[in-house]
């Protein structure tokens, strides 16, 4: 038996709910699917970057406490100096006899670098983590979405549920929550990066000059690529900075605009009650442009094309 009733024998009421299980039916293929693919992507990433910066970390790491090899050259430097002392038949001043031993501190750098290397290292187990548990997420959902299908509900049932499903995953940004993990991806990377520059400068200038040139250069490019949309709401170089970097522009130009409007309305001596009122539209082109960029849709009032 079909699971789609014929629409002439179909109520209307009925006929509503199977049409709208069917439009949804392929929007609940992708959203799994997307979600496995973005979460996928990151524990590949996430699993090899996370080695790079551990093999970094083992290195660096006994920076943080004091190096026994050293301890042991200075004692056995005084004790030359002793014995050196004693076959010359000088008197030998017991308090510069005693080693002492002063309390080891860590050099600022290597306090630097190791504190960007372990949160990059954590940031990017962290962001394995959730992927594991948006994967397992994405398979409920389509058990959940699915299962309706095999309990003999009504077509009326089944469209509540997955109302009710489709509700709860928006409510709680499921998109959102995807989005995030790779925007901590991106901030892993970038303090591993921010520690490697730290790193190589008390080493070699040669080589941190170069290192550091190279990584300029790489940042330059994911501002442009940050920017652009901004520019040109058509660009498809958009990385989790362009929201950011959004979020300022937009309302920035907004206080601009009114403030400029101000300005002018104030020496044409408009009353201030007019004046008031003009942040509004502002606010509403704000809004508007933030919605157009984040949909990727032509921005309102510009219906022509170059």
């Amino acid at each position: 038996m079909s699971d789609e009733p014929k629409t002439a024998d179909t109520p209307p009421q009925d006929l509503f709910w199977t049409t709208y299980l069917k439009d949804a039916e392929e929007e609940d293929k992708y959203l799994p699917k997307s979600w496995e693919a973005n979460t996928g992507s990151v524990l590949t990433f996430t699993g090899l970057f996370a080695a790079t910066v551990a093999a970094f970390i083992i290195e660096n790491y006994k920076s943080l406490s004091p190096d026994s090899g050293d301890q042991t050259v200075a004692l056995l430097t005084q004790l030359l100096a002793v014995a050196a002392n004693a076959s010359n038949h000088a008197p030998i001043d017991a308090a510069h006899a005693i080693a002492v031993v002063e309390p080891f501190k860590a050099p600022p750098t290597a306090v630097v670098v190791n504190v960007l290397w372990f949160s990059s290292l954590l940031i990017a187990l962290m962001c394995a983590l959730l992927s594991t548990l948006i994967q397992e997420w994405s398979r409920d959902y389509v058990r959940d979405i699915n299962r309706r299908r095999t309990l003999g509900e009504s077509t009326r049932n089944r469209a509540f549920n997955h109302i009710y499903i489709r509700l709860g995953v928006d409510r709680y940004g499921m998109d959102r929550v995807v989005y995030w993990i790779i925007v901590l991806v991106h901030l892993a990377v970038f303090l591993f990066i921010g520690g490697l520059a730290v790193f190589l400068f008390p080493i070699n200038d040669v080589v941190a000059g170069t290192t550091t040139g190279v990584l300029g250069s790489f940042l330059l490019l994911y501002l442009a690529a940050s920017v652009s949309p901004l520019i040109d709401p058509s660009s498809p170089y958009r990385t989790p900075a362009t929201y950011l970097f959004a979020a300022l522009y937009f309302p920035f130009m907004t206080t601009f605009r009114s403030l400029s409007d101000c300005t002018a309305r104030s020496s044409l001596n408009v009353q201030s009650g007019i004046v008031s009122q003009l942040g509004t539209p502002a606010n509403t082109r704000n809004t508007r442009a933030f919605r157009d960029l984040i949909s990727r849709t032509v921005p309102s009032g510009h219906c022509t094309l170059s």
